[in-house]
């Protein structure tokens, strides 16, 4: 019977829990690339990663821009906020509220916020189940595939930066000094990457729908950041801006990169993170469990 099929004859084989989630983390770090309109967007997202590239390339000589006058002015503003030999130059793109946060928000809404709500919509979330994943396995391929995307942006295109800064400057003794606080900086991007994307990995599976799901997290983010403001303006109290969860994430990754912040609670901010995490991630597990998904 099988041969008239032309089924194929295979033996039973034991496969390890995570073959069977990695193709789905793969593919999940693969959606944005799917379509020009996907590669357009993360182009877009890597725009301030360029600037600064470019900025260290003026610096050095590299590339000569109108002549000694542009490098000249750049060298002197250099001295104050775009000073490459500190660790400040490459986490302020991916921490800070613009470019960072809008960045960001651009990726997560389009990937990461529709993850699993996506495939709700579809229903494919039976399909999972039946084919060996267990709900906590979807959950963390989920999460690993989208934050391995996101961290291109907030681990990957700093550490390109202090490369190039070590290879193209005349001198990179104080280049190759910052490495240890270039590794800490960047584990420090990776916890505040990992948290976001969890957060939102799981206000995906709370969600019915996509589109909810994009406005919810964009809301979640700019909404919480806004409160956060306004409270520490009313209250002359800067320590409650990390109740807005960007602005949280930012403060946990400086408090790990080692780097000084005024007016900042790393109390606060974790708190804020643990709340949403645990909060949403719980509704997340009640929506995600196979009775539900299924039914």
């Amino acid at each position: 019977m099988s041969n008239a099929l032309r089924y194929r004859q295979s033996a039973f084989e034991v496969v390890p829990a995570w073959r069977r989630w990695w193709p789905l983390a793969v593919a999940e770090f693969r959606t944005l690339f799917r379509t020009k309109g996907g590669v357009a967007v993360y182009c877009v997202c890597l725009l301030p990663g360029v600037v600064r590239l470019v900025i260290l390339l003026v610096l050095f000589g590299v590339l000569n821009l109108g002549g000694g006058g542009i490098r000249a002015g750049a060298g002197q503003r250099a001295r104050g906020v775009l000073e490459p030999a500190s660790l400040d130059f490459y986490l302020r793109p991916a921490l800070d509220v613009m470019p960072g946060m809008v960045v960001a928000l651009l990726l997560t809404s389009l990937v990461t916020a529709r993850a699993i709500a996506r495939d709700r919509g579809t229903n494919a979330l039976e399909l999972y189940w039946t084919r060996g994943i267990t709900p906590i396995g979807y959950l963390f391929a989920k999460w690993s595939g989208c934050c391995a995307l996101f961290a291109t942006l907030t681990v990957g295109v700093p550490f390109v930066l202090w490369c190039v800064a070590c290879l193209f400057a005349e001198d990179a003794t104080p280049y190759v000094q910052l490495a240890p606080s270039i590794a800490r900086g960047l584990l420090g991007t990776l916890t505040a990457t990992a948290t976001w994307t969890a957060v939102c990995v799981f206000l995906s599976a709370v969600c019915a729908t996509p589109s909810l799901a994009m406005v919810a997290w964009s809301t979640l983010v700019v909404g919480t950041d806004a409160v956060g403001f306004v409270f520490a303006k009313l209250l002359a109290a800067p320590w409650l801006s990390s109740l807005g969860l960007w602005n949280a994430g930012a403060v946990l990754a400086r408090a790990i990169a080692g780097v000084s912040q005024r007016d900042a609670s790393l109390v606060t901010a974790v708190i804020t993170l643990g709340v949403a995490t645990i909060g949403i991630g719980a509704l997340a597990q009640r929506r995600i469990r196979l009775s539900e998904a299924v039914g």
